[in-house]
């Protein structure tokens, strides 16, 4: 069988970033059009329009006078990772040698194009954040041509930045605790919409956005689903969240005042005391982190403090990697009081590491004890202890226990 043919990265990297800039252009102009209806948008109105619908799906923010958007649409983000990613599966038809250097350039070459997207249309009052477009088209541009090249070629094991056998084991199992800690959340915000579903329509018939501008208010509620669901998370965490200046949602209670006739925000809790019972969510990210050790690989080692340390190991990355998530989730949704919204950046960091670490060391001890007790012999007869046999058994060598 021949070998894969191997090809330069440079001119798949740039071809990455250009040809995922214009679909996500091309994506972002349709969300305008229905938004705002073309008729009343010229060709130069309707560019920049669309270039800063993108450079805010990047986590650019934009400021316009005294309305500030800070914070990063997850959903729109992930949107522009599997733009990026399907531009990488078009244009990269043969495995690369170098992938980490064409995930590098294909990051920079996107992150450049949006700096010099950002930095063209900050004209009048309108500005969008130049380090910030630059910083999230890198990220976004990175991940999408690692998830391309994944989808393509399936070569899911030549991107490990590492072989140490522990570290893969360590993230690998940090992966379903991370979406039992997620999936939890997304659990509370589903039953929380269906209990305020009335809500929700009041809302929407408040905002009456017609048939375009329903479109785009129902694409922007799916959108922002993600977002709520990482503000769970940081409830579950302990931190809780806020929506205005002097507001807060946690596990103890929700202290809300006016909030945005958003109506994917109908899920929001009514304010007031929570139920004492409402304190067993709490536990939700000890369990993921459990879940991460009970899953880990030991390699084949049978000895208890390694096989602790690989899940505390474990667990730490879940919790890494969910605090970064929930820290980043946060942000300015408007003027005034609603200039701070969103988790606390750093702490669901703090809480997350060290308490999905402790749980990952339970679940590694559980796994641990499990694997003995399952690895016990069913008898003794290998030792010469006593076995009992049926009465219907024929007799032979191996029932004369002991000699006879």
């Amino acid at each position: 069988m021949p070998a894969p043919v191997e090809t330069p990265y440079l001119r798949p990297a740039f071809l990455t970033a250009i040809v995922a800039t214009i679909v996500s252009w091309a994506v972002a102009a349709v969300f305008v059009v229905i938004a705002q209806g073309a008729s009343g948008l010229s060709a130069g109105s309707l560019a920049r329009t669309t270039i800063r619908t993108w450079l805010v799906a990047l986590g650019a923010g934009i400021d316009a006078g005294p309305v500030s958007i800070g914070v990063v649409p997850i959903g729109a983000t992930l949107l522009c990772i599997a733009l990026v990613a399907q531009a990488a599966v078009w244009v990269v038809a043969d495995p690369l040698v170098e992938l980490a250097a064409f995930a590098a350039t294909a990051a920079g070459a996107y992150g450049t194009i949006a700096a010099i997207a950002s930095a063209a249309t900050n004209v009048g009052d309108v500005h969008t954040s130049v380090v910030r477009a630059a910083f999230g088209a890198f990220v976004v541009g990175g991940l999408g041509a690692v998830w391309g090249s994944v989808r393509r070629h399936g070569d899911a094991d030549r991107w490990w930045f590492t072989a140490v056998p522990d570290v893969r084991a360590a993230v690998r199992a940090a992966v379903p605790g991370v979406l039992a800690v997620l999936g939890a959340a997304a659990a509370i915000v589903a039953v929380l919409l269906v209990t305020h579903v009335q809500r929700a329509g009041d809302l929407w018939a408040l905002l009456d956005p017609g048939v375009g501008g329903g479109v785009a208010l129902a694409a922007g509620s799916v959108l922002a689903v993600p977002t709520l669901v990482l503000w769970t998370a940081s409830a579950l965490l302990g931190p809780g969240f806020a929506i205005g200046t002097g507001t807060s949602v946690d596990l103890t209670g929700s202290q809300l005042g006016q909030v945005p006739g958003f109506p994917l925000l109908a899920a929001l809790p009514t304010p007031g005391t929570f139920p004492g019972w409402v304190f067993v969510l709490g536990l939700v990210p000890l369990l993921g982190g459990m879940l991460s050790g009970w899953r880990v690989d030991p390699g084949g080692r049978t000895d208890l403090v390694p096989r602790l340390a690989l899940g505390a190991a474990a667990g730490a990355v879940a919790g890494l990697v969910l605090g970064v998530l929930v820290g980043m989730s946060g942000g300015a949704v408007g003027p005034g009081r609603l200039a701070d919204a969103g988790p606390p950046m750093f702490t669901p960091l703090l809480v997350a590491v060290p308490v999905m670490a402790l749980g990952g060391a339970l679940g590694a001890a559980l796994a641990h004890y499990r694997g003995l007790r399952a690895s016990r012999p069913s008898d003794t007869s290998a030792l010469g202890g006593p076995r009992l046999w049926k009465r219907h058994q024929s007799p032979g060598a191996d029932r004369r226990v002991g000699g006879a």
